[in-house]
């Protein structure tokens, strides 16, 4: 694959890792030849504006894709001036900052980067991934970072030595797998024995009884544009039926909970444009995607057995189990 002018500082930058690079397919190593091309078999990878790219363009994450590049900015401390990702990535980690610099981070689907970004302030050297096309969101908002290595892959299919991070982080990801066990299961195959994890999923008890899921059969097969079209003309309706639902004494969260709108008035945003963006945002990011399995503790604590993890911790944040430990 040629390479435009325009990435041609980017392909610079990245060849001096590519070589740790490993073809999903055989794990034999890459070399950069128009592109990556495997040692051990005939597979090739194109380099797309600076990523390398190792899965089709077109696939199940379209949604995310288009979420992402569109809400570029939203969700980054540094645009918002909040910290609000920044928190939320130690509060559920218990990991501090001090400790990941100088150390190996793998970030399991980035989306636009709003973890990626607090992730690379700390000095560690980060490796990110994402399927869809919100890498080139990323790379648009983080490649300021000399620290940070960033690949499209599939979760089951990761470009990387296996057991060679010594940290890991997965936000948001595996409940909108195809399969979320043996998303889980593959994780821990490239963190390193004693490496520390932090991985959260939507809590099945609570995500099931949403009026969303409703709505999902139909949403999720509308072309994202579109359904984003029609979110963007609702939620200024629902939102302020949502807050005030809020505000009636007792029954007001169980009562906001049945208008299919994503009210982050717990966020404490600056103001009314930023929340009811971050609503139109999380609301199509509930209707779009392809899949949605929210898990049980009960089927957490077995697989966490099953691989034989350590020090172990499950606890629930809003509609999340958050688990983190030790390999």
């Amino acid at each position: 694959m040629a390479l435009s002018n325009d990435t041609h500082d980017d392909v610079g930058a990245g060849i001096r890792w590519w070589s740790e690079l490993r073809c999903p397919r055989c794990r034999g190593a890459l070399r950069a030849e128009g592109g990556l091309r495997c040692g051990a078999c005939p597979a090739t990878y194109p380099v797309d504006r600076g990523v390398p790219r190792f899965v089709p363009q077109d696939n199940y994450a379209e949604g995310f894709g288009y979420q992402w590049n569109r809400h570029r900015l939203t969700q980054l401390d540094s645009h918002s001036g909040l910290p609000i990702s920044r928190d939320r990535l130690f509060r559920a980690s218990r990991w501090s900052a001090g400790e990941l610099r100088g150390r190996r981070v793998l970030e399991c689907g980035s989306g636009a980067g709003r973890f990626t970004e607090v992730l690379c302030e700390t000095g560690a050297e980060v490796t990110s991934f994402d399927i869809s096309s919100a890498v080139h969101a990323n790379a648009a908002s983080n490649r300021r970072f000399p620290n940070l290595r960033l690949v499209q892959a599939s979760i089951y299919e990761m470009p990387f030595p296996e057991e060679s991070f010594d940290y890991l982080i997965c936000f948001g990801v595996i409940q909108h797998t195809p399969d979320v066990e043996r998303t889980f299961k593959t994780l821990f195959r490239y963190l390193r024995p004693g490496g520390r994890f932090c991985v959260d999923v939507y809590a099945a008890m609570v995500a099931y009884t949403h009026p969303r899921h409703l709505l999902r059969p139909i949403t999720r097969r509308i072309p994202p544009a579109r359904l984003y079209s029609a979110v963007d003309k609702a939620v200024p309706c629902l939102l302020p039926l949502s807050t005030a639902l809020h505000s009636v004494p007792k029954a007001g969260p169980y009562l906001a909970r049945l208008v299919p709108v994503a009210n982050l008035r717990y966020l404490n945003l600056k103001d009314r444009r930023m929340l009811r963006t971050w609503s139109v945002l999380d609301t199509f990011d509930w209707l779009s995607p392809r899949y949605e399995s929210p898990q049980p503790r009960r089927r957490l604590e077995r697989w966490t057995r099953e691989l034989g993890l350590s020090e172990v911790s499950i606890e629930r944040h809003r509609g999340l189990y958050v688990v983190r430990g030790v390999k």
